[in-house]
């Protein structure tokens, strides 16, 4: 007995003792910074204080009493609505209350805190309301805030450290170093102001750097930056880029990589944003460092890496451990431990709502300090872990993975669509962007701002830039305005509401001003040209490209380039020029100098002049969408030039620009490498016209390559599977995510003709597909698949809806008109049905007669379905009083009773070097774990080495992995909907997964969902829901989920008919789902939101 005991006690002394060993090692530190913005939305001159811009509540009233009109606008400004921007709850408490309230929940936690970022632009639009007790707002909003701030870690730091960031949102790669210096200035002018806050830390607006902003976070007291983990994952020498959802940018250029090796890599994905990244090198803080050009003076601070993939997850579904425990936990280092700090909006989506502050933040907080993490402040992480001087990075130019359409381009691109030929992916001096035009705009508008300021002697007053006000000097009053243009969002939105005209309206009253202080100097200019910083296209020249503006397809990239920029100067340009020169290594090491200053070294060339070609921008085009009505008073030259002729060499290279006065500005140093492609143009075998299809129209196509045994491999909207109705003759299913379609041979060409795509039962906006030829012979466009982006079509005919009713044996059903769900675009009225055709069982009378095909019924309320013991159905269309037909087709399906709904069955087929082991599955939904353990439940054993597991009718969508008792285990599986069966697929010994037909594996049913249409389709802001009337008069639970099954918006509501608002829910095409609250029944449809 007593020996048992003394082994029981050492048992545990050694588990004690390895698991505190184990603590020690994983280390793991968490925390959050949370993102606040609002624009200035109308940053005209004030009408209640001289030589101020207008805040929220001065515009929204002024609007309101039919003031701010100008010449050439209908209606007045701002476009945007104020109050429902201002006034949802959720960002009244998050304005004001939630952070502070989500801290007092974790405040168990010694060090548990959070970074905050506000706008100044923000700040004061919310002192506006605040002083008029308007919309939510008191006085004493920033009271809360001020609380939190105070409260203290260990070492004395906020425990809401409200950190530096940009006045106006400013994306900080893109403006000038003395604009973003004054902006940050003037962000800490106002923080303090209303906060007495005081920070070390930087966010920049849209998670946004570049090693250039360095040197001015420095000069303005800041000792550290957030950046996104993706761009130091990017660097690395053994990053391998993927060509796909998990890299859908361009590749990163081989000038910005660096001898390191990341080792542990994960691919991880999410509504389109994908990333590959390196632990715990992605994780972990380091130093960068930026050296000044002209006199080698090196700049450094600490970057602390944000969670790119782990971030979106927490603003919009809420994280938890379980990505750490597998992904992050076994490479950790507890001499560099890792940070993993969640930012996101903390004032949009999920992550600005009330279930986020008041339970998600607790929830996660909680289990991190559960599972041995440590939550903390970046402050506080730092004093504890400091930076070892000596671990100084490259950090790759970039913003996060949140910005859809950029995903983190290294040439912001969401913010600055490059000018460039889609034909030839060439630059195109004669192209035309929203984005560009208001760059050129804010460019010549700083021209005139600086120069104020320098003929002011430069000693000009923060608060006077910030504030405004008739105290002030002109320069400083056009600082003031010219700060209005610079949101980042005016250039994100592109053509929405009046953003097109703000750079312009602003950059005309601080011109305004400044040219009062260059009139009072005439003939006086020190002031160098303004010049924006040079863009290159193609970004990889002599490499291949792949970006959103190669439509997501590999093409080849010339290795002739074009360096294109903005230039600017009030007394006028003399010459612009480009510089560049050839480094003898085609290295260049961060440990060297040389190949960041303009003097050089043995390790470079000498520099290269070309003259730029100097030009006016493309003029405005006439664009509905597009109204001009102000007119910027000055427009930078579009300035360009072509580096020919070079391969396999890295370049370096900067703009130099002299005005009329000899002023001279040269911009900072850039480099690339270019590859040794050929750049053929990107012409394949493969066609399809019409090249931009609508949804109303037939799509032909063609394949020169094909022959008789070619078949078209293919889906719609990221890989599901058309409808029948979609799949021309002789198609056959090949999985859930594709269908096969054989060539045919036309007068000499192989082609498969497809659509139109204009059923409501699947709305599509995209064909994917690729051509098998034979089974081992694909045409998958180097991998990158063909994608077709199908448009939605205008129409005056009438629309519809699908029609599902719940039926007993034998029983009858009379329709009413509103089943039919008319809708007409013009405002005609509704006049019947056309049948197409008629159920295979039961019958269909009008009046007591039976219905025929092609029969118009005008009075479908003595239209009338009998059952019988099957499920059957009818085709129809809509017709209106003036015998317009609608486009589209409709169905009224009728499902009898006694045909209970099954849950969702994954099946899979078990490895034979398993052996005897089972399968364990572990499973999840967006919002909980559904087993309480790794690895899971146990799967059913079935036949030939199936496994099986069937979830709760309840659950309508689920993630699943796969393991042998937890290793190995296969990659995550999400969104799945259906009953799906899967075999291994291990493609570079990854232990991933392909969906297979499922003959043989016991697998039965699938749920029994019905089919609602919903209109509009696409939806902007809202749309309608009609439920068949089944006499159910409790609550529906509506969730809109994206195509990787997270939940992106929850709606209870009642009655049949019901109008949903999807304002936040971001672009794309989504599965909706509605059930009531028994699980009786279960309704599903698609949804595009534009």
């Amino acid at each position: 007995m007593k020996n048992f005991t003394l082994t029981k006690a050492l048992a545990l002394l050694i588990f004690i003792t390895l698991g505190a060993s184990f603590m020690k090692a994983q280390k793991i530190y968490t925390t959050y910074l949370w993102h606040m913005d609002q624009p200035v939305y109308w940053a005209d001159k004030s009408k209640d204080k001289v030589d101020t811009k207008q805040f929220a509540e001065e515009s929204h009233r002024l609007k309101m009493n039919g003031q701010n009109m100008y010449p050439g606008s209908p209606v007045a400004h701002p476009t945007n609505n104020l109050e429902e921007i201002f006034s949802k709850a959720d960002r009244v408490n998050a304005y004001q209350t939630a952070p502070r309230n989500a801290l007092q929940s974790i405040s168990s936690h010694t060090n548990a805190g959070a970074q905050l970022s506000i706008s100044a632009g923000l700040l004061e639009n919310i002192q506006s309301l605040g002083v008029k007790n308007q919309w939510g707002y008191s006085p004493t909003w920033m009271n809360p805030y001020k609380e939190a701030y105070g409260w203290k870690t260990q070492g004395g730091f906020p425990k809401l450290d409200i950190v530096n960031f940009t006045y106006d949102h400013a994306l900080s790669p893109l403006v000038s170093e003395r604009t973003l210096k004054k902006q940050i200035l003037g962000h800490k002018y106002v923080a303090n102001k209303y906060y007495g806050s005081t920070s070390k830390g930087y966010w920049p607006a849209e998670g946004a750097f570049s090693e250039r902003i360095i040197k001015t976070l420095v000069e303005c007291g800041i000792e550290w930056s957030v950046v996104p983990n993706s761009h130091l994952a990017r660097t690395l020498s053994d990053y391998v880029h993927p060509y796909n959802i998990n890299g859908n940018i361009e590749a990163p250029n081989k000038a910005d990589q660096v001898d390191t090796e990341g080792v542990n890599w994960f691919d991880a994905a999410i509504d389109g944003r994908g990333n590959r990244l390196a632990v715990p090198y992605s994780y972990q803080a380091h130093k960068a460092h930026y050296v000044d050009p002209n006199n080698g003076q090196i700049y450094k601070i600490d970057v602390v890496p944000m969670c790119n993939y782990l971030s979106y997850l927490d603003g919009y579904s809420g994280a938890n451990t379980s990505e750490i425990v597998s992904k992050i936990q076994p490479h950790t280092n507890a001499e560099r431990p890792s940070i993993i700090l969640l930012a996101h909006d903390g004032d949009n989506a999920w992550g600005g709502g009330s279930s986020y502050y008041n339970e998600a933040v607790s929830s996660f907080t909680n289990g991190a300090a559960a599972a041995g993490y440590i939550p903390t402040t970046i402050q506080q992480f730092l004093q504890e872990n400091p930076v070892p001087e000596n671990a100084v990075v490259r950090v790759e130019d970039g913003a996060w993975v949140n910005a859809e359409n950029d995903w983190g381009h290294p040439q912001f691109i969401n913010w600055l669509w490059p000018l460039y030929s889609p034909k030839t992916y060439r630059f195109d001096p004669d192209g035309w962007t929203e984005d560009a035009r208001n760059w050129a705009v804010i460019t010549a508008t700083e021209n005139y701002v600086t120069m104020a300021e320098d003929l002011e002697g430069g000693n000009l007053r923060i608060n006077y830039i910030s504030d405004g006000g008739p105290e002030g000097t002109n320069a400083e009053k056009a600082w003031h305005f010219y700060f209005g243009g610079l949101n980042s969002g005016f250039m994100y939105y592109g053509k929405a509401e009046d953003m097109e005209v703000k750079p312009s309206m602003t950059g005309n009253i601080a011109i305004e001003y400044a040219q009062k202080v260059i009139d009072a100097n005439a003939g006086k200019d020190n002031t160098p040209p303004s010049v924006f910083i040079p863009q290159r296209f193609p970004y990889n020249p002599g490499e291949i490209g792949f970006s959103p503006y190669t439509g997501y397809k590999k093409v080849p990239y010339s290795s002739d380039f074009h360096i294109w920029t903005f230039a600017y100067d009030v007394s006028g340009l003399s010459s612009v020029t480009l510089k560049y020169r050839i480094d003898k290594d085609g290295k260049n090491p961060i440990s060297s100098i040389q190949n960041d200053t303009y003097a050089g070294g043995p390790e470079v060339g000498p520099w290269q002049s070309i003259e730029m070609t100097r030009r006016q921008m493309a003029p405005d085009p006439i664009d509905p969408e597009l109204n001009f009505f102000i007119q910027p008073k000055a427009k930078a030259d579009l300035c360009y030039a072509e580096i020919t002729g070079l391969k396999d060499k890295l370049v370096d290279y900067y703009v130099e620009a002299v005005d009329k006065k000899g002023n001279k500005f040269k911009t900072p140093i850039q480099h690339v490498y270019i590859g040794s492609g050929n750049g053929v143009d990107p012409t394949g075998d493969v066609e399809w016209t019409p090249t931009a299809p609508s949804s109303s129209q037939t799509v032909t196509i063609t394949c020169k390559s094909a022959t008789a045994a070619s078949k078209l491999h293919w889906g719609v909207n990221s890989w599901i599977a058309p409808i029948a109705a979609y799949q021309p003759a002789g198609t056959t299913p090949f999985s859930v995510q594709a269908v096969q379609t054989p060539f045919q041979n036309v007068n000499g060409v192989w082609q498969v003709v497809l659509g139109p795509f204009n059923n409501p039962d699947q709305v599509v906006t995209t064909i994917d597909f690729v051509i098998k030829h034979s089974d081992d012979n694909w045409d998958n466009n180097n991998g990158s698949d063909y994608t077709i982006t199908i448009s939605g079509v205008q129409s005056d005919n009438p629309t519809g809806t699908n029609i599902s009713k719940t039926i007993d044996p034998n029983g009858t059903y009379t329709f009413t008109n509103s089943d039919f769900g008319f809708y007409s675009p013009i405002g005609n009225s509704f006049k019947g049905i056309k049948i197409l055709s008629l159920p295979s069982a039961g019958t269909l009378k009008a009046s007591g007669t039976n219905v025929a095909v092609d029969q118009l019924i005008t009075d479908v309320t003595q239209l009338n379905y009998t059952a019988t013991t099957s499920s059957s159905s009818f085709t129809f269309k809509i017709v209106d009083n003036t015998d317009k037909v609608s486009d589209a087709s409709y169905t009224a399906s009728f499902n009898v009773n006694g045909q209970p709904a099954k849950g969702i069955t994954v099946t899979f087929k078990k490895p034979t070097d398993w052996g005897t082991a089972p399968v364990n599955i572990w499973a999840w939904t967006p919002t909980k774990d559904l087993f309480t353990e790794w690895p899971g439940e146990l799967m059913e054993e079935g036949p030939n080495g199936w496994y099986s597991y069937t979830f709760d009718s309840s659950i309508t969508s689920v993630n699943v992995i796969f393991s042998k008792n937890g290793t190995p285990q296969s990659v995550d599986i999400l969104g799945v909907s259906k009953s799906t069966c899967y075999e291994i697929d291990n493609p570079n010994n990854k232990f991933t997964v392909k969906e297979v037909a499922c003959e043989g594996t016991g697998l039965t049913n699938n749920p029994i969902v019905q089919s609602i249409s919903i209109y509009p389709q696409p939806a902007k802001t809202e749309f309608f829901v009609n439920l068949p009337n089944t006499g159910y008069s409790g609550d529906y639970e509506l969730n809109i989920i994206d195509l990787n099954g997270k939940t992106v918006q929850t709606t209870i509501f009642k009655g049949q008919t019901s109008l949903i608002n999807c304002e936040n829910v971001p672009k794309g095409v989504y599965l909706v789902k509605i059930r009531n609250e028994n699980g009786s029944e279960l309704y599903a449809s698609k949804l595009v939101k534009i």
